[in-house]
């Protein structure tokens, strides 16, 4: 009984004292530069990099294709250690303000929050990066990614000399994109990425799929120039078309598709965004994806989704 009395005393002294508002003050901000490193690590395809983006995506709302975060899930994870914070600032003063002239236990009740946060810390980084999170395919997010936006309408000439537009495609899936014919770096990617991605589609689907790749440089990419780019990569129309008009126009278009780019004088070469906005059957942006090995394979997870909603306003789930 003695025994149990003096476990019962000697966590209530805890309870009381300095020791557990300091021990959990620390946890708290060592978890804030734990939240801060998963924000600042870069994406990669594999490893720390990898398990970084999963998690922002997953508990920060973060969208890979715009490089934006949803508020909210900041909000969600930033705020509430901070609130903790000003709850035990206020009902351990005392205590707090007394341990300040006791370096010695101030060092070991941080040191010991530190200890514990860089165990659990990094052994979620090392589980992340090196086993299933790291090295197995984040399940496409379908639901998180998903949105509702109208879609940009326009009216141009494709590679054949043939108006485009977005109205004469509703009712199909629409993948809208960018690029430029004299790009010397990420637009073939962007298009092998689009070609690659449709061939993995059964045959049944693709006949309700276009692929629409606005011109970067329409002051240069006249239709006889996307014909050559079309060729170049095998990419005939109907499915795939290039499209070209007055400079004016397609800049205001690529500006409501919030590609940012940026030409060097010197050189010529753009600078811009690399996106595939999937717009579904009833002209609404579902998904804004971009490049890269992730990107591909949910970029045929998205199509598979939205070739399979054949009703206005359907959701269907992608089975992975």
């Amino acid at each position: 009984m003695s025994r149990t009395l003096r476990v019962i005393g000697g966590v209530r002294r805890f309870l009381e004292g300095a020791a557990f508002p300091t021990f959990a003050l620390g946890v708290m901000g060592f978890y804030q530069l734990f939240l801060l490193l998963i924000f600042l690590t870069p994406s990669a395809p594999s490893g720390l990099g990898a398990f970084a983006e999963e998690f922002r995506v997953w508990c920060y709302g973060y969208n890979p294709a715009t490089g934006h975060y949803q508020i909210a899930y900041l909000l969600s994870m930033f705020t509430p250690p901070w609130m903790l914070a000003g709850f035990i600032f206020m009902f351990w003063w005392e205590p707090l303000k007394n341990v300040r002239r006791q370096p010695a236990q101030l060092a070991t009740y941080i040191g010991s929050a530190g200890a514990l946060v860089c165990i659990l810390g990094g052994g979620m980084l090392y589980v992340g990066s090196s086993s299933e999170l790291g090295t197995h395919e984040l399940t496409f997010p379908a639901e998180a990614l998903r949105t509702a936006h109208t879609a940009p309408t326009f009216n141009l000439t494709n590679q054949d000399g043939q108006p485009v537009d977005l109205a004469s495609l509703h009712g199909n899936v629409v993948v809208l994109t960018s690029v430029y014919a004299s790009c010397p770096h990420t637009c073939p990617v962007i298009l092998v990425q689009a070609k690659a991605a449709i061939a993995e589609l059964p045959e049944e689907l693709r006949n309700d799929l276009h692929v629409v790749a606005i011109s970067m440089d329409p002051a240069t990419d006249t239709p006889e120039v996307l014909t050559e780019l079309a060729d170049m990569h095998e990419m005939q129309s109907p499915l795939y078309q290039f499209a070209t008009g007055d400079p004016t126009t397609v800049n205001k278009l690529l500006d409501r598709m919030e590609i940012s780019r940026t030409r060097d004088e010197e050189t010529g070469i753009i600078d811009h965004k690399n996106l595939f906005m999937l717009i579904d059957r009833n002209g609404q942006v579902a998904y804004r994806l971009t490049i890269g090995p992730r990107q591909q394979r949910w970029l045929v997870s998205a199509l598979t989704l939205l070739l399979k909603e054949h009703e206005p306003n359907a959701v269907v789930k992608v089975a992975e």
